[in-house]
């Protein structure tokens, strides 16, 4: 075995989210870091995920909102889409975040990077695509998820999200197949942007793992905008064609669209590592872990979307400070939790921590109580000119929390007051003790939670004692 170029304290495999936290984390520890990245460091997040979708759904919003500036009291000319200048504003906005992930950024912070792919050659040793050999004391994978694409369209010129932001033409009429968080965003952001769509999902709700009031909603808006939303049609085979192509859905009937975006989900990218050779157990393409994402080999670790766990760059980033703390510290730190909050940036917004209703149902059966309010409520909803959605807590009779649903402006923002109250196993009122500026939609959650107070004391022991006593002190 040639000798290895050098050995490092902690080698990380990948240089998305996970990579580079669990990078700067380590240096911060003072250990000596390499961090293999085959690509472009930044990952699916900065390049074909989080950022540039975000950029085109920002854009795509202002559109929108000036198409109906007439509603209050304004006037424009009609809207015109220069799609090529939008996407150069996209790329524009990557670049100026990748700066700050750069090779060179990286290495000012004495990070040793190698842009190269890599494959274990041993459990300490891993080879360079260009053939150097690099040892390391701990290793952490994190070289992400692929895009799921089905046997039967694999031959086809479909779009995923890796090919979708490189686009410089306007889709004439595009197909989306999946109708979760990415072919939702997308969907909306393309049809504000000018392009017929057709969103194509199997499952009989749109976004499947959220609450299904908010997935109605948000099919409900599609429609009013002009997106065409097929649900409970699964799209099994798919043609191209000189104009673009042709898909057929499971009951037989077509859809044809100049574009095809497979937004089908991810699997965990491990393929290529020669996992084997450095003695990795993996089961059915994944690897296999335990609560500290260490695999078969101690010290070997995993972050991010390579573990199988929820796909978020939130998520991905926690839990490389974590594995980075079980990898360098004498003490291990556990990489899962139970409580991982997410939002659909579709317009309204989806936002989800803990149980869904359906699920606390399931659970708790008739236990299971939901307090809920028009986000009309929240006065800057009103402000904004968007009232749409609602506030939706899942709880215990005592107000013990199990979820929160929230559909609306600024969703994503609003959800983090109820991701701390869960992580505390704690109760709606928890939530109502802080002041919050009003009017920001912060004093929303406040109403909420006073709602469910009100209705517990009305209902219960304590609230009976309470207005006694109060009658008392007026005596």
């Amino acid at each position: 075995m040639a000798s290895p170029t050098r050995t490092y304290d902690l080698v990380i495999i990948g240089a998305g989210t996970a990579g580079l936290t669990a990078a700067t984390a380590a240096r911060t520890l003072g250990a000596r870091v390499a961090l293999i990245e085959g690509r472009r460091t930044g990952g699916e997040c900065t390049w074909t995920g989080c950022i540039p979708s975000k950029t085109l759904l920002a854009v795509a919003h202002r559109a929108h909102a000036a198409r109906h500036d007439g509603q209050v009291g304004l006037s424009s000319a009609p809207v015109s889409v220069d799609f090529a200048a939008v996407m150069r504003h996209v790329r524009s906005t990557i670049e100026r975040i990748y700066h700050e992930e750069s090779p060179d950024a990286l290495r000012r912070q004495d990070i040793d990077v190698f842009e190269a792919f890599t494959t274990f050659r041993d459990p300490h040793h891993v080879t360079l695509s260009d053939g150097r050999v690099l040892g390391g004391r701990r290793f952490l994978i994190c070289t992400g998820a692929e895009t799921i694409i089905p046997e039967a369209f694999r031959d086809l010129p479909c779009l995923t999200n890796e090919s979708l932001f490189a686009l410089d033409a306007l889709p004439g009429h595009l197909v989306i197949v999946g109708g979760g968080p990415v072919g939702a965003e997308m969907a909306q952001a393309f049809a504000r942007l000018g392009s017929q769509v057709t969103l194509v999902e199997a499952g009989q709700q749109l976004l499947p793992r959220d609450d299904a009031e908010a997935a109605a909603l948000v099919a409900e808006t599609f429609r009013a905008e002009g997106i065409t939303v097929r649900l409970g049609q699964a799209a099994v085979r798919g043609e191209s064609t000189p104009d673009g192509m042709i898909l057929t859905l499971a009951d037989g009937s077509a859809v044809t669209g100049t574009h095809v975006l497979l937004a089908l989900g991810k699997r965990p990218h491990v393929d290529r590592l020669g996992l084997s050779a450095a003695g990795v157990h993996t089961q059915d393409g994944r690897l296999v872990l335990d609560a500290h994402m260490r695999t078969s080999q101690r010290h070997i670790l995993a972050a991010g979307d390579v573990t199988g766990g929820p796909q978020f760059t939130h998520y991905a980033g926690w839990q490389a400070f974590q594995t980075v703390r079980s990898a360098l510290l004498p003490f291990s730190a556990k990489a899962t939790r139970a409580v991982v909050p997410w939002t659909t940036f579709t317009e309204p917004e989806v936002a989800q921590a803990g149980m869904t209703e359906r699920a606390a149902r399931e659970r708790f059966g008739a236990s299971a109580q939901v307090t809920r309010l028009p986000m009309s409520r929240a006065d800057r909803a009103m402000t904004e000119g968007r009232p749409e959605g609602f506030m939706k807590l899942i709880h215990r009779p005592d107000g013990r929390l199990l979820g929160a649903t929230l559909v609306g402006i600024h969703a994503s923002e609003m959800i983090n007051d109820w991701v701390r109250v869960l992580e505390k196993n704690g109760r709606v009122w928890d939530a109502a003790s802080a002041m919050r500026v009003y009017p920001s939609m912060g004093t929303a959650n406040v109403i909420l939670a006073t709602e469910q107070i009100q209705a517990q004391l009305n209902a219960g022991l304590l609230g009976r004692a309470l207005r006694g006593l109060a009658r008392f002190t007026l005596r």
